[in-house]
């Protein structure tokens, strides 16, 4: 079960600034997914029962069913609803989700929409069961352009924080050798595994799909060519060590999930962690970093 919460405000203006502080301080809180119409000045975030009864912020900050919260003196007025997972899923579907063509050489789609004859050299299909991860948002927009331009033939992928598993099924369509897929929500484990399946790809000894934390990557020292951090800040931040111990000398480190206010706190955990900084890319307030392990 999730709860869903729309957020509107009339301060149209603001918006474009506004709206992703706005669900980066949600994500704070626990919730999990977002979807943004900054043109209507909405905001629809879903978060799990299990996070919403969990959350102290959400348990003083969102005390009713609807109010008003005030985010750097923007009023967010909101509503809430209890939503199964199947009808998050079909909203999605039916009324949010559009193909998404990247570079014209992958189409993002769904089984529903995808075209009858192939119109791209690639074609990555999903089905989001709630999580963040379908294409849509800045961060995993970014990363899948950034993958059309780099050369993952034969490598070893990780991708943490999998969600939907978007990100790692593009590196064995664009030919990686393997892939260890973690969350740490097992309804999204579930939904990469059927990814996976709709993708032609299946459990094997070169296709893990791990239900877990960090921890999970104590299995894989100093092997991993590439992984893949997409998610939030305060995760990243903490996890940091644990990637870099998985990663192989010259191997790379992909972040996302994060602001570009958070850029300095993130520089410093890669400095401190000595991995070098090979590129960053921004979409509105989001921002993609690419470093490497020396």
């Amino acid at each position: 079960m999730y709860h869903h919460y729309t957020f509107t405000t009339e301060q149209r203006s603001e918006t474009e600034w506004a709206m992703p502080l706005l669900a980066q301080t949600l994500a704070d809180w626990g919730f999990e997914s977002f979807q943004e119409e900054p043109d209507k000045g909405l905001l629809n975030a879903y978060i799990s029962d299990d996070a919403w009864q969990e959350s102290e912020e959400v348990a003083t900050q969102l005390t009713t069913d609807s109010g008003v919260l005030t985010l750097y003196n923007i009023e967010w007025h909101y509503r809430q609803l209890v939503a199964s997972s199947g009808d998050w899923l079909a909203a999605w579907r039916s009324t949010t989700f559009e193909p998404i063509s990247l570079q014209g050489r992958m189409l993002v789609t769904t089984p529903e929409l995808a075209p009858s004859s192939p119109t791209h050299e690639l074609q990555l299909l999903i089905e989001a069961y709630n999580s963040f991860g379908s294409g849509e948002h800045h961060t995993t927009r970014m990363i899948l352009e950034h993958l059309l331009d780099y050369d993952v033939t034969g490598a070893q992928v990780i991708d943490m924080g999998c969600g939907t598993g978007i990100l790692g099924i593009a590196t064995l369509l664009l030919g990686a050798d393997s892939l260890v897929a973690i969350d740490i929500s097992s309804e999204c484990v579930t939904n990469t595994l059927h990814n996976l399946q709709l993708n032609g790809f299946a459990p094997s000894e070169q296709i893990s799909v791990l239900h877990g934390d960090a921890t999970q990557l104590f299995a894989y020292p100093s092997k991993a060519d590439l992984l893949f951090a997409n998610i939030h800040r305060n995760i990243i931040l903490e996890d940091l060590p644990h990637y870099v111990a998985a990663v192989r000398s010259g191997g790379e480190v992909w972040l996302s999930g994060f602001l570009l206010s958070d850029r300095t706190a993130i520089y410093q955990a890669l400095e401190t962690v000595k991995l070098e900084v090979v590129d960053e890319v921004t979409s509105e307030e989001w921002l993609f970093v690419r470093s490497r392990k020396g």
